[in-house]
């Protein structure tokens, strides 16, 4: 791990900052894949990273070039990263008895950690999921689709609750019973040929890739909709994936007790789609 400003240590005692910053949520990050010693959609990730920095930490001095100075303090800590990586930037402030707002500050007021580890291609390569339904956790409805915070622990408790042997993640449903997201992953359903991805909201993020889904799906099916999706056409789909930024696409086999059988033609479109996105 690469520190900036690299918090102290008493005993075995964390500090406030790392304590708050990373145990409490109070930060703000995203994770990307490096390939040979390339930042793969850093564009997209910075621009998701900014919107949650601005929405928990600003207003900024400097309203004019805060941006372009967050982003090159970024992209030189990233710098001297090489190699097949997985990296994580995260963004927190050191707080005053833990208040998040303080008034206007400088942008170079908040600390950067870069947190970096090898990409394992055995573990996720070609690996489908299985996922188990369950309520999603509520939020209120102002939260952003794109705040990334540092708070899991309600993702803990309801894989802990709701999972059963041979599970890989849950699949959050809303209180109306409709798909929305995984722990680790946007999800896809294709029913028709058709592909279908809850829309964005407080608990659907704005990820990267499923940005990307939207941008290329209609040219390997017949659409790509936002639109909700209820757990009885879950059910009856023709296959489900999902996305992020760290395994890209990958295909799901089972939810709950039923599992997916995926055609021939299926997975061949879904195949182009995956090494367009990916690239």
């Amino acid at each position: 791990m690469i520190e900036e400003d690299k918090p102290s240590f008493k005993g075995c005692k964390m500090s406030e900052i790392v304590n708050r910053a990373f145990m409490y949520g109070e930060s703000v990050f995203t994770t990307m894949r490096l390939i040979n010693g390339r930042l793969q959609d850093w564009e997209y990730h910075f621009e998701r990273l900014k919107n949650g920095v601005e929405f928990v930490y600003g207003p900024f001095a400097r309203p004019d070039d805060w941006v372009l100075m967050l982003k090159n303090r970024l992209e030189e800590r990233v710098q001297s990263e090489e190699g097949d990586k997985v990296i994580r930037l995260t963004i927190y402030r050191e707080q005053a008895r833990g208040l998040v707002k303080t008034g206007v500050i400088s942008v170079n007021d908040l600390k950067i950690n870069l947190t970096s580890f090898h990409y394992d291609a055995e573990r996720t390569e070609g690996k489908t999921f299985k996922l188990r339904t369950c309520s999603a956790p509520i939020r209120p409805h102002w939260w952003p689709s794109y705040l990334k915070a540092g708070d899991y622990l309600e993702t803990i408790l309801s894989q802990k609750m709701n999972m059963k042997p041979g599970d890989d993640d849950v699949l959050f449903l809303s209180t109306r019973d409709t798909v929305l997201e995984s722990s680790v992953a946007n999800i896809f359903v294709v029913r028709h040929n058709r592909i279908y991805t809850a829309p964005l909201g407080p608990n659907v993020l704005s990820g990267v890739m499923r940005r990307k889904v939207l941008e290329v799906a209609a040219d390997y099916f017949e659409s790509c909709t936002e639109s909700e999706t209820s757990l009885a056409q879950l059910m009856k789909a023709d296959g489900v994936f999902g996305s992020n930024s760290v395994r890209g696409l990958f295909l799901v086999d089972r939810i709950d007790d039923r599992d997916i059988e995926y055609s021939k033609s299926f997975l061949s479109q879904f195949e182009l789609m995956r090494k367009r996105v990916h690239s």
